[in-house]
C-alpha cells in the first residue's frame, strides 16, 4: 500500500509541475494577444481561473491520499 501511495504522490507532483510549467506558456499566456473572448471574459482570465482549479484539485487528491486514520477513541 505504501509504494501505490508514494506512486501516486509522484504522479500528482509530476501533474502539478505540469501545470506550473503550462501556465507561463503561450498556452495559458498568448502573446500580444486578449482576444477570443469567453462570455465577455478574455481568454487570459479563463484559463488563470482554471489553472487554480486544477491546483486546487491536486492538492484535494494529495490531502485525500495523505490522510491517516487517527481516531479520537
Amino acid at each position: 500500500m505504501k509504494m501505490k501511495r508514494t506512486t501516486l504522490l509522484r504522479v500528482l507532483d509530476c501533474l502539478a509541475i505540469l501545470t506550473f510549467i503550462a501556465t507561463f506558456s503561450p498556452l495559458v499566456i498568448p502573446e500580444n494577444e486578449i482576444r477570443p473572448f469567453l462570455m465577455g471574459i478574455p481568454y487570459t482570465m479563463w484559463m488563470g481561473f482554471l489553472v487554480s482549479v486544477i491546483f486546487v484539485v491536486l492538492a484535494y487528491f494529495v490531502s485525500i491520499i495523505n490522510k491517516e486514520e487517527r481516531n479520537a477513541d
